[in-house]
């Protein structure tokens, strides 16, 4: 009984060590204008099948905090690019950035 539940754990740790996800970080992504916007971003991670597309609407001054995976790129998009995305093609939007580990805690300004 006792070897089986050693055996139980070490697989657990086993898997838990070796088939992590990947990590997350934390964005704050900042409204430096002087007026309300809705921004719309995309964001796409090589290994999810789809994109997923966000609205966020921030007061001036204010950030709106996110947290994506490691590896992600993340976009500023229009209506027409989520449209185009939504129906399989490829719409880049305005590259924001492309997520590394290193980014935990930044800032972005999103009117420039």
């Amino acid at each position: 009984m006792n070897s089986i539940s050693t055996i139980i754990l070490a697989l657990c740790l086993f898997t838990s060590t070796y088939f992590q996800p990947p990590g997350k970080v934390t964005l704050q992504l900042k409204n430096n204008g002087r007026l309300p916007r809705e921004f719309k971003f995309l964001e796409r991670h090589p290994t999810d099948r789809y994109p997923n597309v966000f609205t966020a609407l921030i007061l001036p001054g204010n950030a709106y905090k996110v947290d994506v995976k490691i590896g992600t790129t993340l976009s500023l998009v229009n209506q027409q690019e989520i449209n185009a995305t939504m129906q399989g093609q490829e719409a880049p939007g305005k590259l924001l950035l492309v997520v590394k580990a290193d980014d935990d805690g930044k800032t972005i300004s999103l009117v420039r």
